[in-house]
């Protein structure tokens, strides 16, 4: 998924992606311990794509970026 389209998500529900993301990398690390192959590359996306979710999280609390998508909100007058 695009960032844009995380940016959509509120952030209740970014932290709750998050946690499953982990659960999903724990349990493909567990079956690639048992030698079941798994998707080349896959741990990376999944790195991947839950560091971006975190980073959006980051950028909110820091108020780089606020809740809203971007283009959301007009100019204060």
């Amino acid at each position: 998924m695009k960032a844009t389209a995380w940016r959509e998500k509120g952030d209740i529900e970014l932290r709750e992606q998050v946690e499953q993301m982990r659960r999903e990398m724990f349990d493909a690390r567990f079956r690639s311990g048992q030698d079941e192959v798994e998707e080349r590359g896959k741990f990376r996306k999944m790195r991947r794509e839950m560091a971006r979710v975190l980073t959006i999280l980051r950028e909110r609390e820091q108020g780089i970026r606020g809740a809203h998508p971007v283009g959301g909100q007009g100019k204060e007058s």
